[in-house]
C-alpha cells in the first residue's frame, strides 16, 4: 500500500479526533492541528500504531502567519497531502445587531477565512485523487435563532466551498461539504436533555469515511447528517 497521508485542524477533540482515529488505520503519515498542545499530545498517545507516523502542530488559524507556519511545518516533513480535514472552528452565541462584533469576527476568520488561508497556503500539496473536507454544519442551510453569527459565516464557508470543488475538479481533487447536526461534546455537559438527543463524533467520522472510500470517479457533494429526532433550536 502507497504511503497515505492526511492533515487534521481540530484534532484534539470532537469530530476532529474521532475523524483521525477512524482514518488512522488506512495511514502512513498523520498531521494533528490543533491550539493546546497538551490535548495534542494525549490525542496522539491515543492515537499511536505502528506504521503511522504522527506530527503535532500547536498553532493559531485565525493568524496568517500561524497558517503560513503550519503549511511550511507540513511541507518539509510531507510532499503530498491525500486528505485535508479543515475541521478548526467556532460556535459563539449572540445577536447580530449589538455588543458582539469581536465574536463575528473571531467566528468568520476560525470557520471561513482560516479555511481558505490554509487551502491556499497548501494549494501545491493536493495530488489527483486527494479529498478535501470542509466541516461546516447544517446551519449552513437554514439560519438558528440566537445564532445568526454562526449561520452566517457557515452560509459563506457553503459558499466558498462550492466554488473550491469548481476549481478543484479539473485537478482531480474530491470535495466535500460535511453538515453535521448537533454533536455530542463537553460543551454539551450539563445540558437539558438526554445525551442520545446528540449524535456521536464517530458517526460523522464513519460517513466521511465512507465518502473517502468511494471510487474516484464519485464524489459525495454534501454530508448533512442530523439526530433522529431533528435539530435542537
Amino acid at each position: 500500500m502507497k504511503p497515505t497521508s492526511a492533515l487534521i485542524t481540530g484534532a484534539s477533540k470532537g469530530i476532529g479526533f474521532a475523524v483521525a482515529k477512524r482514518f488512522a488505520p488506512m495511514l502512513s503519515v498523520l498531521h494533528l492541528v490543533a491550539r493546546g498542545n497538551e490535548d495534542l499530545q494525549k490525542a496522539a498517545e491515543n492515537l499511536k500504531r505502528p506504521g503511522l507516523s504522527i506530527h503535532l502542530h500547536s498553532v493559531d488559524l485565525t493568524s496568517q502567519e500561524g497558517v503560513e507556519s503550519l503549511a511550511k511545518a507540513v511541507k518539509d516533513t510531507t510532499s503530498t497531502l491525500d486528505v485535508l480535514v479543515n475541521n478548526a472552528g467556532v460556535y459563539l452565541p449572540g445577536s447580530l445587531v449589538g455588543e458582539n462584533r469581536s465574536d463575528f469576527r473571531y467566528m468568520m476568520n476560525l470557520n471561513v477565512l482560516s479555511h481558505y488561508d490554509l487551502i491556499n497556503a497548501l494549494e501545491d500539496c493536493f495530488p489527483p485523487g486527494s479529498y478535501i473536507f470542509e466541516m461546516s454544519s447544517v446551519a449552513a442551510k437554514k439560519l438558528f435563532l440566537g445564532k445568526p453569527g454562526y449561520s452566517i459565516s457557515k452560509h459563506a464557508q457553503g459558499a466558498m466551498i462550492d466554488a473550491l470543488r469548481n476549481e478543484m475538479r479539473p485537478r482531480g481533487v474530491r470535495v466535500t461539504s460535511v453538515m453535521p447536526g448537533p454533536t455530542w461534546s463537553h460543551s454539551w455537559e450539563g445540558a437539558e436533555f438526554p445525551k442520545q438527543r446528540l449524535l456521536e463524533a464517530c458517526h460523522v467520522a464513519d460517513l466521511m469515511f465512507a465518502a473517502w472510500q468511494l471510487p474516484k470517479e464519485a464524489v459525495l457533494e454534501e454530508l448533512v447528517i442530523r439526530p433522529f429526532d431533528g435539530d435542537i433550536e
